[in-house]
């Protein structure tokens, strides 16, 4: 009672089942908004990594929590990512749905697996990291131009700005901690311009 917002944070793909989906659609206290790392959209990657699901398992998962916003975590240029690996994950954001992508390129890790190991030149993880950006960020834009003209209730978290049901950034007038019913008007850089409803 009294809660106006929950936003469950980052979860791993192998508990996204069907009772949590169910539990989050029946609530409207609960963000439509899911963190879901990703990883690599490679399976022999994902191998190499030691992750326990397959992409074809990641994306089956996520598919339970369709009408939600996903964004995900990426490692770029893991030890033995060739390119068609790099494009398999490319494709795997697609597939998904995903939209903002948080793209970590490789560092070795002492006392890890890998640690000896960084056989992707610092040039194509920059690469890389570039081309997955600019895939999230067009899909970014994509989901908040379908936005336009709708309303949402933005919880405003800094001045000018505040972040709708689903995660997705607005910018918007309105004293910090305060929920404000707006309408979508137009989309910048930075996220969805605001108009008080």
């Amino acid at each position: 009672p009294g809660l106006a917002r929950l936003r469950l944070s980052s979860i791993e793909v192998n508990h996204l089942g069907e009772e949590l989906v169910r539990a989050l659609r029946e609530t409207t206290t609960v963000s439509c908004h899911l963190h879901v790392p990703l990883q690599s959209g490679d399976d022999a990657v994902l191998a190499a990594m030691g992750r326990r699901y397959t992409v074809a398992t990641y994306l089956r998962r996520l598919a339970r929590a369709d009408g939600f916003n996903i964004t995900t975590d990426v490692i770029v240029g893991f030890p033995g990512e060739d390119e068609h690996a790099f494009e398999n994950t490319l494709r795997a954001v697609e597939a998904g749905g995903i939209t903002q992508v948080h793209v970590f390129p490789y560092s070795p890790r002492p006392g890890t697996r890998t640690a000896a190991e960084d056989t992707v030149s610092p040039a194509v993880k920059k690469a890389r990291s570039a081309r997955l950006r600019a895939l999230s960020d067009e899909s970014c834009r994509r989901r908040w131009r379908e936005k336009l003209g709708s309303e949402d209730v933005v919880l405003v978290d800094r001045p000018g700005r505040g972040y709708g049901d689903d995660y997705t950034p607005w910018l918007v007038e309105a004293p910090v901690g305060e929920l404000l019913r707006v309408r979508a008007d137009r989309v910048t850089e930075e996220g969805i311009l605001g108009v008080a409803a």
